[in-house]
């Protein structure tokens, strides 16, 4: 239960086997790479190896162009939540079925991009349609209309304009000219101008004094309305390609796992590329540098013995930075979840999820704290791990969402939490029967077999105050530890002590009325709290500043009275529910009260209990003795999202 001690590794490999290596590294999945360092000239000038990453890049969107389309085209379904599928390792590598895929996406491709096309001209036809709608009673050509002699000219004008005195400039400017009014909307006059070629400009003139502008359709040779007939019947041709072609992209649908194979191949094969980018050759060798656990380098000096390569392993220096390996037994690590939403510890640090894990699930239960709440959440979690069996983040979600849930259960027994006071409601008001009617155990349970919150809440801030103060010089005895660890066992004891004298000076205060030890406290912290400071004002000065942080304490272990806050919350709220749904007296309306109800409490303040219990960890627990800003350790490995990849001893 500690951070992984870390090695520093150097490979230098014949460029021929680079390939084989890095897919060697990867099936090992232990050994995270980072460009090499070189730090005097060589002989030979070193470059970056050459990759074939922008190709790889490119087949990878086009898979999940491919998938997208199926979904949002065709349909096809892709879970949110399924269980991988088991494959080889050599499967994983293979080239023949790649391609197969590859091919398939690009014929889904272009299905989808007909499809893309025929939505565009239908939209390009209904704007068309609605620019020519206000010119179908004309039954003039929209463009080459003109004659010898004649213009046949379109404008739109405003649609306030003075029809008869623009008609009597027109016809002053231009008196061999006809104005016509075709359509008229709330904003335009559509209009069109027949006039003698000689007069054009100077009717022109007197129409854009008046607002007009050209209707330019020139592209159009015929009447609109014929013109919005042919844009209809395309638009019904194009629907028959969108309907044909969506169709023939469902019929993709059974390829789906072939889609998923290939998207987790690509990504597996980035992987490699990128790693290939990060050595430095000459065109002989490739120098290559990373992190490994110090416990596999035996595993993977073996692994390696058939390559020509030579490998070099060194404790980090105290200037570089490893990354994090956090190293808990299975049943523990999906507490890492909460500690990884924070940040990872310092690889210097100490791993905190040991001393959070009884402390998280205890806070969470304490606060959710009702028997059926528990076994819901317990059956949910349980039910997704056994069904889905999800990895990563939300694999840690689900199996710490067990513990939450049994922890749940264990505090409502002790705290007669069952749907809220629904055993005494229901007993009431459908049974006729008071809850002193019932069997003794079932009065004891809902009065609780520690304090009811509804009935003895100043029970419960007291017993959230001294569970503060528990965690709290936990927190500080890990701070002894770690100072001591470090080489400094007094710093550890100094920061720490002369808080509890005056702590217990306080307390003996108010109890007995005799201040000495509260006095020796106090001299304690003054004399102690500024020590690191170089002068003897300042270590003065600093102690006595350090007298404020008695603010800080007591605002830390207040923090703690959230856990009362929120535990009355799920009780009041689940209360309130009850009472609502008993109100009509009928079954039939309590029933979806209740459920409804329930179901709203159970998910507000799951967010709310995850959200606090981290809290306390994240603010008061890990400000005692947390170094954060570890960087998370990230090997070459399989990185699947939809299959399990089933390694093999050779490749």
């Amino acid at each position: 239960m500690s951070i992984v001690t870390m090695e520093h590794v150097s490979f230098v490999v014949l460029r021929q086997e680079y390939t084989a290596l890095l897919m060697r590294l990867m099936h090992l999945g232990c050994v995270e790479l980072h460009t090499a360092a070189v730090e005097k000239t060589p002989p030979l000038a070193l470059r970056s190896e050459r990759t074939d990453l922008d190709r790889v890049r490119r087949e990878y969107q086009l898979l999940v162009q491919a998938a997208e389309d199926l979904k949002q085209i065709g349909g096809v379904h892709f879970p949110l939540l399924q269980k991988r599928r088991e494959v080889t390792e050599k499967r994983m590598w293979s080239e023949t079925e790649l391609q197969e895929a590859l091919n398939l996406a690009r014929e889904i491709r272009e299905h989808a991009e007909a499809v893309e096309q025929a939505r565009r001209g239908l939209v390009q036809r209904e704007e068309l349609c609605a620019a020519l709608r206000r010119w179908a009673p004309l039954d003039l050509p929209l463009a080459e209309a003109d004659t010898e002699h004649i213009r046949v000219v379109l404008q739109t004008l405003p649609a306030k304009t003075n029809w008869e005195r623009l008609q009597k400039a027109v016809q002053e400017a231009a008196p061999e000219s006809v104005l016509v009014e075709v359509s008229r909307s709330k904003e335009r006059r559509y209009v069109v101008l027949l006039c003698h070629r000689s007069e054009v400009d100077r009717a022109l003139t007197a129409l854009a004094h008046a607002g007009g502008r050209s209707a330019s359709l020139g592209e159009y040779c015929r009447p609109a309305r014929q013109e919005i007939e042919q844009a209809r019947r395309e638009q019904e041709e194009l629907r028959g390609v969108i309907t044909r072609k969506t169709q023939q992209l469902r019929a993709f649908g059974p390829q789906r796992p072939v889609l998923e194979l290939a998207l987790d191949q690509v990504r597996t094969r980035l992987l490699l590329e990128e790693a290939r980018a990060l050595g430095l050759g000459d065109g002989t060798v490739v120098l290559l540098e990373g992190w490994m656990p110090a416990d596999r380098r035996d595993e993977m000096e073996k692994t390696l013995q058939d390559f020509a390569c030579a490998v070099q392993e060194r404790p980090p220096q105290r200037t570089e930075q490893p990354p994090t390996l956090l190293q808990n037994p299975k049943w523990m690590r999906p507490i890492n979840v909460v500690t990884e939403m924070y940040s990872l510890p310092d690889y210097r640090g100490i791993d905190p999820n040991p001393l959070i894990f009884w402390f998280y699930i205890f806070f969470f239960g304490f606060m959710f704290a009702d028997v059926a709440y528990g076994l819901i959440l317990t059956a949910i979690a349980a039910f997704v791990r056994k069904k889905w069996d999800p990895q990563g983040a939300l694999g840690q979600l689900m199996g710490l969402g067990v513990y939450l849930g049994l922890s749940t259960v264990v505090c409502g027994l002790l705290t007669g939490g069952f749907f809220g006071n629904a055993i005494e409601v229901v007993a009431g008001t459908f049974f006729g029967r008071s809850l002193q009617e019932l069997p003794l155990w079932v009065q004891r349970f809902s009065a609780g077999f520690v304090f009811s919150p509804l009935t003895a809440p100043m029970a419960v801030l007291y017993t959230t105050l001294a569970i503060g103060v528990v965690q709290l010089l936990f927190g500080q005895f890990v701070h002894i530890y770690m100072e001591a660890r470090d080489g400094h066992p007094w710093d550890g004891l100094l920061d720490t002590a002369p808080w509890w004298v005056f702590f217990a000076g306080i307390a003996l205060w108010l109890l007995r009325g005799s201040a000495w030890l509260f006095l020796l406290g106090v001299l304690l912290l003054v004399l102690t709290q500024g020590r690191k400071r170089r002068s003897l004002g300042g270590k003065l000065a600093g102690g006595l500043a350090s007298l404020y942080g008695v603010t800080n304490w007591l605002s830390d272990v207040l923090s703690y009275s959230r856990l009362m806050a929120l535990m009355l919350a799920t009780s009041v709220i689940a209360t309130v529910i009850n009472t609502l749904g008993a109100l009509p007296g009928s079954l039939i309306a309590f029933v979806p009260v209740f459920l409804i109800g329930h179901l709203f409490n159970i998910a507000v303040n799951l967010i709310g209990t995850y959200v606090h219990a981290a809290r306390l960890q994240y603010l008061e627990f890990y400000g005692q003795f947390y170094k954060e800003g570890g960087v998370p350790f990230r090997p070459l490995s399989y990185r699947t999202k939809y299959t399990q990849v089933r390694k093999e001893e050779t490749l």
